[in-house]
């Protein structure tokens, strides 16, 4: 299974960048890992510490999962890409995140869409397993004005 990883480009996220290489370290899978500014660096997948918006939606558009941080913008980019995908909300308990608004939206997702996520990453190989994808055709329009709206 080819799992792409991204952490986005604002806070480290190590806790998430520790455990993929656990996983990518199992030889089960293989992992790329966007790092961003995770201060762990991986020594089981490969990785980049920032893609381009066009190498980023390549990187989905190769992937048959995505495990992802739960920023507005590259949720979007996810639901687009219509592949199966697990998020990772970056937490202010951590200090991953000034506040828990990733969390909210992962929770308004999973209510309104059953979308898979997490708050303890040692749960991501079972959560391979029950990756989906969310199909919302034309509406993804209507879908960034909920969100933007949870977010204010």
């Amino acid at each position: 299974m080819k799992i792409f990883v991204t952490v986005g480009s604002m806070f480290p996220f190590d806790r998430l960048i520790k455990e993929i290489d656990k996983v990518a370290k199992e030889g089960k899978h293989e992992i790329f890992a966007q790092t961003g500014e995770s201060t762990y660096l991986p020594k089981n997948c490969k990785y980049k510490p920032f893609l381009d918006y066009s190498e980023n939606i390549s990187k989905m558009k190769q992937a048959d999962v995505i495990i992802s941080h739960a920023g507005v913008g590259t949720v979007i980019d996810i639901m687009s890409s219509k592949k199966p995908f697990i998020l990772v909300p970056r937490l202010s308990k951590y200090k991953e995140a000034i506040d828990d608004h990733q969390l909210e939206l992962c929770k308004y997702l999973h209510k309104e869409f059953d979308a898979t996520y997490l708050t303890n990453e040692s749960e991501i190989v079972p959560a391979l397993k029950k990756a989906k994808a969310i199909k919302r055709g034309n509406q993804n329009e209507a879908l960034l004005k909920e969100i933007k709206s949870l977010i204010r």
